[in-house]
């Protein structure tokens, strides 16, 4: 081996494990936003005591965690996050027990409670839902980082929405790239906006 060789060892190693411990972050991120707007949901829907807490809880929460990151505007994300993106339970999960201390937690049955405990309403939203304009979970999950699905999950058009996962994935595109074309209108300017056929067989 010489210098030359040598030096191409290191480059390759630090470019591909830094760029596998940068997608291990991304991963943890969206697991741990998507499971906070699960226990948020949960709450607000079945918590024994959620009448006392009412409009006022994400406030009191962030006042009760002290947490810093953690504020009434990121728990209304992570809320978000979960309600459009129901469907990366399987994805989340399979990514929290292969190892994650989360399932150490005192949530007794932490595993089958997610799972068993999904709403009737996101059931009946998840499978009446236009599968067609729906990217493959694994595909969001591994593929979209947890700013990427945070700012595209503001956007109400499943379709629209649809579109950007798309292009964001197709087109490596930065977060800001990303905000760039929602802000210039992107989608209404591809034209595939009024082309639901055209835009269907690109999902």
């Amino acid at each position: 081996m010489n210098f030359e060789s040598l030096a191409n060892h290191i480059s390759a190693i630090q470019d591909t494990l830094q760029a596998q411990a940068a997608h291990s972050v991304n991963l943890a991120l969206t697991s741990r936003n998507w499971l906070m707007g699960y226990y948020i949901v949960e709450f607000e829907q079945n918590g024994e005591d959620r009448a006392a807490y009412g409009e006022q809880l994400l406030k009191k929460l962030e006042k009760r965690l002290k947490t810093k990151g953690l504020n009434e505007r990121r728990f209304r994300e992570f809320r978000r996050l979960y309600l459009v993106y129901p469907q990366l339970k399987a994805e989340v999960l399979g990514y929290v027990m292969s190892g994650s201390g989360i399932r150490r937690l005192p949530t007794a049955e932490f595993e089958t409670e997610i799972w068993r405990s999904v709403t009737a309403e996101l059931q009946m939203t998840s499978e009446n839902a236009n599968n067609d304009w729906k990217l493959a979970a694994d595909k969001l999950f591994n593929k979209l980082s947890s700013t990427h699905l945070t700012t595209i999950s503001t956007i109400d058009n499943p379709i629209k929405r649809a579109f950007y996962e798309m292009e964001t994935i197709r087109g490596c595109w930065s977060v800001k790239e990303l905000e760039r074309q929602i802000s210039s209108l992107y989608y209404e300017r591809s034209g595939l906006s009024k082309n639901k056929e055209a835009l269907s067989a690109l999902v």
